[in-house]
């Protein structure tokens, strides 16, 4: 047995499971993955993407595989996209793009029983990863490059270099195709890998083993920052909310891994930064995230999931003879003579105002919710009672005087009943409590 036979039996001895699925691009080091974990005696199945974007190339890529896999009796899934159609019709980054294309494909399949699936990057691939990630200043994850195991995924050969892969299969006499995407040198990647590094190892012989080893230590740091921040994740999906005092004692290291789990961009570091020094009532608010918007609540951050308002409730109207001894917050008590048409409950909006008991002239609502404490996050959700001319109760804060009822006038008990307004009446007693 060669030493990379070795080497992925003894790594896979340490993983194994039911089925192995290859990523397979027709390349050297994914049919060299191939060919041996079939010549283990592994139960694998192939998985190949074809982009359609090297014309009858592509075309070759694929019937390589094909042919092989027939010949060996070895499962094939492919799955074609002319994915340069759909940069054009929907545009995106060509690279970026067909990684989506790719893992959401390998994907459909870490739903079989107990399966992985087998990634064919190497030794040259983690070093040029680490350029690639120290260029884009991407934190500790970054500099720690590609897990050799990591959520249903494998890398067997992340410790083998390309001219190792290369002799092996020459020797093997493994056939494979080259693709000639990867001596173009208008990707980064590319020029790194044909330029920038060959003239760097020309000047540091141990810049590979170096690069590798640090790649190690990163690793270790990295696992050490998961453990640490992941409480805290776990505490923000469950109530949304991330302590200012907890906030401030996260180091750089810190604050990129917490972004990295919240699926947030690392360039928003700064940006959050700015938010916590500004004012409550700031936010800052993302796109094409599933947190839309971080909101400055004074002692603490609001992670707001983008939701619908809550819906209406409906309003229960009810003719009474006296207005009771003791007050609740979640009913009005109105004159049904000064109220003008229908009575109506909606969401706030911007501009509502209305004329409180208790004081001289008109107050916003949205300065009813400031002055009750009320956080921003919850503002959104909180209603007002109108007529055809005014407000006449922002719900569970504060009754308009215009249509207030009194003993011995046409009585009218208003209660909201669902849910929602339940819920905004708590969240409104609370804020004026506080």
């Amino acid at each position: 047995m060669s030493d990379i036979e070795q080497h992925i039996s003894n790594f896979i001895g340490k993983k194994t499971a039911q089925k192995y699925f290859i990523a397979c691009s027709g390349g050297v080091d994914s049919m060299l993955l191939l060919n041996v974990f079939h010549q283990l005696n592994l139960t694998v199945s192939a998985l190949h993407v074809n982009y359609k974007l090297r014309g009858i190339d592509s075309e070759k890529d694929q019937a390589l595989i094909e042919e092989f896999c027939k010949q060996q009796n070895i499962p094939c899934y492919i799955k074609q996209i002319d994915l340069q159609k759909k940069l054009d019709e929907l545009g995106g980054n060509l690279q970026d793009e067909a990684r989506k294309v790719r893992y959401s494909f390998f994907e459909s399949f870490k739903s079989h029983d107990d399966c992985t699936i087998v990634l064919g990057h190497h030794a040259d691939d983690q070093i040029e990863t680490f350029f690639l990630n120290l260029a884009r200043n991407s934190g500790v994850m970054g500099l720690a490059g590609m897990l050799s195991e990591h959520n249903g995924y494998i890398r067997p050969l992340l410790a083998v270099s390309k001219n190792q892969i290369v002799e092996y299969a020459l020797s093997n006499k493994i056939v494979w195709r080259e693709d000639v995407s990867n001596q173009s040198n208008k990707y980064s990647r590319n020029k790194l890998r044909n330029v920038i590094l060959p003239d760097l190892k020309n000047q540091i012989t141990s810049l590979n083993e170096s690069v590798l080893l640090l790649t190690q230590i990163f690793q270790v740091k990295q696992l050490e920052l998961s453990n640490r921040i992941k409480p805290l994740i776990e505490k923000i999906n469950a109530n949304k909310i991330l302590a200012f005092d907890e906030f401030d004692a996260f180091d750089e290291f810190e604050l990129f891994e917490l972004l990295r789990q919240l699926d947030i961009p690392s360039g928003l570091s700064d940006e959050l930064i700015k938010l916590r020094k500004t004012i409550k009532g700031k936010k800052l608010v993302l796109t094409n995230n599933p947190i839309h918007e971080i909101i400055h609540e004074g002692t603490f951050f609001y992670f707001k999931n983008e939701v619908e308002k809550t819906t209406n409730p409906i309003l229960h109207l009810e003719k009474v003879d006296f207005l009771p001894l003791e007050f609740s917050k979640d009913s009005l008590y109105v004159d049904s003579a000064k109220i003008k048409g229908e009575l109506k409950i909606r969401h706030w909006e911007i501009g509502d105002r209305m004329k409180p008991i208790g004081i001289k002239g008109s107050k916003l609502i949205s300065d009813i919710l400031k002055d009750a404490k009320i956080p921003n996050h919850l503002r959104p959700n909180q209603f007002v009672v109108h007529d055809d001319e005014k407000i006449v109760w922002c719900v569970g804060l504060c009754v308009g005087r215009e249509a207030v009822g009194q003993n011995g006038a046409d009585l009218l008990k208003v209660s909201p009943i669902s849910t929602s307004s339940t819920h905004c009446l708590e969240k409104g007693q609370r804020g004026v409590e506080q």
